[in-house]
């Protein structure tokens, strides 16, 4: 993992629409192969004292079509077949299962919700298959919230930025109406740029750790102010992603994304107490909640902030290697491999340059699929974009089968 600094640098460099901030890094891996079923379906628990069976997996071989070449040593997955979640929905449970037929053969394309989404289609012809939102300005202490009778610092005169959620953000009914309208085929992503749940300053993005004041450590400890604050943030978005399960729409959820990643305040008081509050998010949701619509994706490259195996389903990887830097990250995606001893998928959940398709999925790197961050142009020219999009190789929601 680079520097602060350097990655610092790197995420103020993508502006981040709405917020006034960059958000991204240099995190990378991969992953890939062909596939095969092994075994049969899961069977019912067994009792306490007994061992429990050995659930189906798939089997995925990495290198492409091409099987091993001298360029590409061929790695084996052994993928559970089902969701980490026993009680997932037929939904979310059919989009894994589909997300693992295409592993390794296919790269499945994606941007995130911006001016740009609209700009690929324009451009290519084909619109990305995975559209990708975020819960931020659903936060209860989202701090750029309009008011109109908010003094302003600097002029002293009304209308200034106040704390709150912005219960007119339509991402939630965007994202419903767009897989609906396009026969339930577009993929749903949402990450969570989280605004902390208490301290920071109005007209700033406080999931910056520079912006805040809020104490992770504190929010993991029952009977603190911060561990209800943390509950209350929880729950609120609870609502939002209970909008989408109740509208048949299953979730890649990627929240506490760049786990390690300091410049986060989830991340800035170390792994122990990040993976408490993962725990805590994990538990709350699919549990007290009972929201059974979401594919949990943690991003990171770093084993000491690995949840485990048994609380992930994806293993997502943001990638900015560079600006008009195509390439398919083959080093980072042997890390990957090693994280989760090849038993999870990997993504590319963000990305400045998009992936080389061509080396991702014959060298050993088939990442399931890609997602543009922001602006696409600021890192693949148009060019580069036409090609990747004209790739068959490449799922579109126009190729989507």
């Amino acid at each position: 993992m680079s520097n602060d600094k350097n990655f610092s640098l790197t995420r103020r460099s993508l502006l981040f629409k709405g917020a006034g901030a960059a958000a991204a890094t240099t995190l990378l891996g991969a992953c890939g192969g062909t596939t095969s079923r092994a075994g049969s379906e899961s069977v019912a628990a067994a009792s306490s004292r007994r061992v429990a069976p050995s659930p189906a997996t798939v089997t995925i071989d990495s290198c492409g079509q091409a099987g091993a070449t001298p360029s590409c040593v061929v790695r084996r997955f052994t993928i559970n077949a089902d969701p980490v979640d026993p009680a997932a929905t037929p939904a979310a449970k059919a989009l894994y299962s589909w997300l693992l037929s295409k592993f390794g053969k296919f790269i499945i394309s994606g941007q995130t919700d911006q001016d740009h989404f609209d700009y690929v289609k324009n451009l290519t012809g084909q619109y990305p298959l995975l559209r990708g939102f975020d819960m931020q300005h659903y936060s209860p202490m989202y701090s750029w919230l309009w008011d109109g009778n908010a003094i302003n610092p600097s002029t002293g005169q009304p209308g200034y930025f106040t704390f709150g959620p912005d219960a007119a953000d339509p991402s939630i009914a965007n994202s419903i109406a767009w897989r609906r309208d396009h026969g339930d085929k577009p993929i749903i992503a949402y990450q969570w740029h989280w605004h902390s749940p208490s301290g920071g300053t109005v007209g700033t993005n406080t999931f910056y750790t520079e912006f805040t004041t809020f104490d992770a450590s504190r929010a993991v400890r029952k009977g603190t102010q911060e561990y209800a604050d943390t509950l209350r943030d929880i729950d609120a978005i609870a609502v939002q992603l209970a909008k989408l399960r109740d509208a048949g729409v299953p979730i890649i959820w990627r929240p506490l994304h760049e786990a390690g990643g300091t410049w986060f305040w989830w991340s800035a008081k170390g792994a122990t107490v990040y993976k408490q509050l993962w725990n805590l998010m994990y538990d709350r949701l699919m549990n007290y909640h009972g929201l059974h619509n979401l594919l949990w994706c943690w991003c990171g490259n770093d084993a000491a902030w690995y949840p485990g195996n048994d609380k992930v389903d994806i293993i997502g990887i943001d990638s900015y290697p560079g600006n008009f830097v195509y390439i398919n990250n083959k080093a980072e995606f042997d890390k990957a491999y090693a994280l989760s001893s090849g038993t999870k998928l990997v993504a590319m959940t963000e990305n400045g340059p998009m992936p080389d398709i061509d080396s991702s999925l014959e060298g050993g790197a088939p990442w399931s699929f890609f997602m543009s961050w922001v602006d696409v142009t600021a890192a693949n020219d148009d060019a580069r974009i036409k090609a990747v999009y004209a790739d068959p190789r490449v799922i579109t929601l126009e190729r989507y089968v």
